[in-house]
């Protein structure tokens, strides 16, 4: 009798750690939709943003690595001299219209215009610069790695 006692209370104990750990798990593989409206983007400005842009981490985040999205709020008038990335980037204009160019130095000749709505991919090590004229400019980009930026001029 006191054998039988021993078993049920060994058994009890391991379907009781079972149910705690497939409770655990279970927990976190649930999955759910979130999302943002553009009220609750929070934007922040990067030590390495010195001329008036924002940034703001929408999935992901771009300086850990990663895939990620995110967001950068260029004030207009606002010209990025020309730099390069170590990762292709994708980006999307969201409000605005944004300006780019490619070469090793920035070139108001060789900006052309991206109206809000647009896409764009810039492969990875391509020379490029950028500006906001007529007003301010949102974009959103999305890469897979640490963002970096990498200047050519100063």
């Amino acid at each position: 009798m006191r054998l039988r006692g021993q078993l049920m209370k060994r058994l009890l104990f391991g379907v009781l750690v079972f149910a705690i750990i497939a409770l655990t798990f279970a927990d976190t593989n649930k999955k759910a939709i979130f999302g943002f409206t553009p009220t609750q983007v929070r934007w922040f400005t990067p030590s390495y943003y010195t001329d008036g842009r924002e940034r703001a981490q929408l999935f992901g985040d771009s300086g850990q690595g990663g895939v990620w999205v995110d967001r950068a709020k260029i004030p207009a008038g606002a010209r990025v001299l020309a730099h390069t990335h170590p990762h292709d980037e994708m980006v999307t204009v969201i409000e605005g219209t944004w300006y780019l160019g490619e070469g090793p130095a920035f070139d108001p000749a060789k900006l052309k215009a991206y109206p809000a709505g647009s896409f764009i991919v810039i492969p990875a090590g391509v020379p490029h610069f950028v500006g906001a004229k007529e007003g301010k400019v949102i974009i959103q980009l999305s890469g897979d790695g640490k963002f970096q930026t990498d200047y050519l001029e100063k």
